[in-house]
């Protein structure tokens, strides 16, 4: 199981050579933002990823910029990119990744994107922003590098993998906005995060149990997953639903993702891991 090691504190330097040391040692995670959409007292949902000292950021909301200085790293910082659906708590840093990148630093971001979501993400929320140059017009592949997964199942749902770095990510498709009643098939691109066979980050899913028969957890010993603290849930699991799981998935589940009402509940009591805590250092 993962445990936590450290934690990053408000006002470190260099935060991100932190994580890179301690990737040294084995995999290495840490969430800047641990909130949902609305929270005030976390801030959105995102990851970092480390290696053998390379880093991956995964997800990048519209605050997370400003949340990353306050431990001495931007942006532009990450080795690479992974971006799992497109709602602006999860991707609306990524125009001032892109054009800071483009115009300042003259580099271009190494991302981690299939190319049906690649294309979706640009023409559907970035291209408004970015496309439009002194001169002329950009492209996304003008603005950024793409390393492309391979898709390796379409049924039950669609997988893809990729190894960078030593690191192997299997992409899943996840239920956020459900088309029809039955949670199985979704119009809307969203996705979520196998890490090296051993570590499942779900970003944003619905209440979705058919998901841990689906994917190969034979090896998964450390959960990450989204949770809503109250009821009805339309787009993310509710805790009450989430208490219904297996004793030993509820053992290895860090939950995420979560409101502000987090003080009224007790996780460890209900069988979980715990609630995950921003900028503390999993390895």
């Amino acid at each position: 199981y993962m445990r936590i090691t450290q934690e990053i504190e408000s006002g470190t330097p260099h935060g991100l050579q932190l994580l890179r040391d301690a990737s040294r040692e084995g995999l290495t995670l840490c969430f800047p933002g641990v909130g949902s959409a609305f929270a005030r007292k976390n801030n959105p949902t995102c990851l970092i990823i480390a290696k053998d000292g390379r880093t991956f950021l995964v997800d990048a909301g519209t605050s997370i910029p400003g949340v990353l200085e306050t431990r001495g790293i931007s942006i532009t910082d990450f080795d690479y990119y992974h971006v799992t659906h497109s709602h602006a708590d999860h991707i609306g840093g990524l125009e001032e990744l892109l054009l800071y990148s483009h115009y300042v630093l003259k580099k271009k971001p190494q991302m981690i994107l299939t190319e049906t979501y690649r294309d979706l993400l640009w023409d559907r929320s970035l291209r408004g922003g970015c496309e439009h140059a002194v001169g002329g017009t950009l492209g996304f592949d003008d603005l950024a590098d793409f390393v492309v997964p391979d898709q390796v199942a379409t049924e039950p749902r669609e997988l893809y993998e990729v190894e960078v770095e030593g690191i192997r990510l299997t992409i899943f498709r996840t239920v956020h906005i459900p088309t029809g009643e039955d949670n199985t098939r979704s119009a809307f691109w969203s996705t979520g995060l196998l890490i090296d066979g051993r570590v499942l980050f779900t970003a944003d899913t619905r209440f979705d149990p058919a998901l841990f028969e689906q994917l190969p957890m034979d090896g998964v010993d450390t959960i990450f997953h989204d949770c809503q603290l109250y009821e009805p849930g339309v787009v993310h699991p509710p805790y009450s639903e989430l208490k219904t799981l297996d004793a030993d998935l509820r053992s290895k589940m860090h939950l995420t993702h979560y409101g502000d009402t987090f003080g009224e509940f007790d996780p460890a009591a209900d069988g979980f891991a715990g609630f995950a805590q921003p900028w503390a250092v999993y390895q």
